[in-house]
């Protein structure tokens, strides 16, 4: 029962957004913000960045927020695996890991998990970015917001 009405609550909270009078961009850009952030290892600080960008940049504050809290410590760690892998194809250094030689290692884990975020982050955010816009033209579609 919980679980339904938690959907139900996230539905109208995006509808409620797809009803605003920021522009379609604004939402678009504000829901590929916060996801990048989200996926990005920003280590708990994801909604203070968004906060702070909001200040320099035009987009929908309140679902940059929403997304922004997509990372969470159940989807975290998938993304970091996803991250390292990703660099260390790019990179071209797959590390081997035990509990000899975590340390020495931990730079160059670093860095792979650093360019796989860099890719990993824009590719969801690019993809938050076009849902975003398709959902929100179609829903402004079959209901117009009047000014």
């Amino acid at each position: 029962m919980k679980r339904h009405k938690l959907i139900r609550q996230t539905r109208v909270f995006f509808w409620k957004l797809a009803r605003t009078r920021d522009s379609v961009e604004e939402i678009s850009w504000g829901a590929a913000l916060g996801t990048f952030i989200s996926v990005f290892p920003t280590f708990g600080f994801g909604t203070l960045l968004v906060l702070i960008l909001s200040r320099f940049f035009k987009f929908n504050l309140m679902i940059a927020l929403a997304t922004s809290i997509i990372s969470n410590p159940f989807t975290s760690p998938f993304f970091m695996i996803l991250s390292y892998k990703t660099g260390s194809l790019i990179i071209g250094n797959e590390i081997v890991f035990d509990l000899k030689n975590w340390k020495s290692n931990l730079q160059e884990t670093g860095i792979n998990i650093l360019v796989g975020s860099l890719l990993v982050s824009g590719i969801m955010g690019l993809a938050a970015y076009f849902i975003s816009k398709f959902i929100v033209r179609r829903y402004r579609k079959k209901h117009p917001i009047h000014k």
